[in-house]
């Protein structure tokens, strides 16, 4: 009797060990890769937003987001239980690496891949995971909430888990609030298989809790936008008319789109870039073929494969018609780890899962992590010496352990730029507007600078311009807000021509200003004034 508790207690013990492994590891390796390198347009996207909720300026009702509504507030609770620092801003996309590498750890236990194996594919995914940016971004908590919907999905189909069809839609709601894609199309491909699951088995109970899961995420929205006092038609353009304006673009290709779908179709896009992705991706198409073909296999893994097959089409699919660079390497891991569940079903040699594991940590996840953490391709950084990177403590406190270093400006020049705009900033003490791709000034200062946009591009791709269908709504809540905030002068602050007051003026009505030149092409303040004198 002795021996079988110390066994079970033995088990048990492993079990927490494994599980502290990779927490620690997943967030540790984040945190390492976050502090070095900024871009500051992705970098500090949620940074003044979090802060802006603390101060009751919210998304969408007091400045245009279009995307990343959750992601805000999840920041904005980093802040509020962590400190308004550098540091919990980094906490909150390290934790998500966390979340996201054990989701996958216990997703591969549920499928009874042993604990050895799904280690090892849970560290490759937390390497490969939210370390390439590092910082919270809209993309890497919808994909991960995404992944996670889709690991739900298949395990309460293993297991007609009544709890887990319950929080399905939740999840998926959470995902689309991060961001609209890839969630949207993992959210068809969930109601597809969840709905053919339902009817096949008769499975009514199970689809009670899918659909009560879902009202409650909808209700839960409108209870939002009632106690936010947001008005429903901010709600309606910034998420959903305006993004699908950018897709509609994108997708048929427009001549004023930022990417087009059409040039993504190549060669070198469609296989050199995912190439890696390939090497495993297609030997399991080959073997669910296969399946299907000889009519042998368990029907819940040829399931479990088309979930992943049609998953990884929407997730590649995203990836061309954004304009960012590849995020998606962590679905090596887990395409990798399928395929291994797959081997082990036709009892394939040992030989196979050696040579799996093989080429993903030793070569795609090394590789990778040294491309992307090391060299911070992601920020575009790859080729920028990275021993030039000064302490951003230099700035504020609040930036302590950020090491600064930028694709485009010399990092003493440019902090101390911007160390000199803060303290102008703090010493002016009217109602201002800071436009500026720098969003950690207001968090610095400690005061609201009364956000407009989360990011300010002027290709239609972040908010609507003068060319654009919703331009008029747009211009229209901005003045809004300029007057109901009183804002005595406007403020730009970028990189050398990057946000010039010809582009902004146009957005007010009726609206005098007196310029002012601190930095030619930098910063700048612009006061609103009589437009009669």
């Amino acid at each position: 009797m002795n021996l079988v508790i110390r066994q079970i207690l033995e088990k048990i013990s492993l079990n927490y060990l494994l599980v502290l492994i990779i927490a620690i590891y997943s967030f540790y390796i984040n945190w390492t890769s976050a502090n070095v390198g900024v871009m500051a347009i992705d970098t500090f996207a949620f940074f003044d937003t979090g802060f802006s909720i603390l101060k009751n300026k919210l998304p969408i009702r007091d400045f245009w987001i279009f995307t990343g509504l959750f992601v805000d507030y999840l920041q904005a609770f980093f802040f509020l239980v962590f400190g308004k620092t550098w540091s919990s801003y980094v906490f909150h996309a390290s934790f998500f690496n966390v979340v996201g590498s054990l989701g996958f750890y216990f997703f591969l236990r549920q499928l009874d891949l042993n604990k050895f194996f799904s280690l090892l594919y849970a560290l490759s995914f937390a390497t490969l995971c939210y370390p390439v940016s590092g910082t919270p971004f809209a993309y890497l908590h919808s994909y991960i909430l995404s992944l996670i919907s889709i690991f739900v999905l298949c395990i309460a189909i293993k297991k007609t888990n009544l709890n887990l069809w319950f929080i399905l839609p939740i999840i998926c709601f959470l995902a689309f609030f991060s961001m609209q894609t890839p969630s949207a199309y993992i959210i068809l491909i969930i109601i597809f298989f969840s709905f053919y699951f339902f009817i096949k088995n008769k499975n009514f109970k199970s689809f009670k809790m899918f659909l009560f899961g879902g009202v409650i995420s909808i209700l839960f929205l409108f209870f939002y936008i009632f106690i936010t006092k947001t008005p429903i038609e901010n709600f309606l353009y910034q998420y959903f008319l305006f993004p699908l304006s950018i897709g509609e673009e994108r997708i048929l290709s427009n001549s004023g789109a930022y990417v087009s779908l059409i040039d993504q179709i190549n060669f070198k896009r469609l296989i050199v870039d995912f190439k890696f992705i390939h090497v495993f991706y297609f030997p399991l198409i080959f073997l669910t073929a296969k399946m299907f073909l000889e009519k042998k296999g368990e029907n819940y893994l040829k399931i479990l494969n088309i979930i992943i097959i049609l998953s990884i089409v929407a997730f590649m699919f995203n990836q061309l018609v954004t304009a960012n660079q590849i995020y998606i390497f962590s679905l090596i891991p887990i395409i990798a780890s399928i395929l291994h569940i797959n081997l082990k079903k036709i009892r394939a040699y040992y030989f196979f899962f050696i040579l799996l594991i093989f080429l993903v940590l030793s070569f795609v996840t090394t590789k990778y992590h040294h491309r992307y953490n090391v060299d911070r391709k992601f920020l575009d950084l790859e080729n920028i010496d990275k021993s030039k990177a000064i302490n951003a403590e230099i700035i504020s406190k609040k930036m302590k352990n950020l090491k600064w270093i930028t694709p485009y400006d010399n990092p003493q020049k440019e902090l101390t730029l911007l160390k000199n705009a803060v303290e102008h900033l703090r010493k002016d003490r009217r109602k201002k507007a800071l436009i500026t791709h720098y969003q950690f000034i207001s968090t610095v200062l400690n005061e609201d600078l009364n956000l407009l946009n989360r990011w300010y591009l002027w290709g239609n791709d972040t908010h609507p311009t003068e060319t654009h269908k919703h331009f008029f709504f747009y211009k229209e809540m901005i003045n809004k807000n300029i007057k109901k905030n009183n804002i005595q002068v406007i403020y730009l602050l970028g990189l050398e021509k990057e946000i010039l007051f010809k582009h902004i003026k146009n957005y007010f009505t009726e609206k005098c200003f007196k310029s002012k030149t601190f930095v030619k092409d930098r910063f700048s303040s612009h006061e609103i004034v009589d437009c009669k004198n």
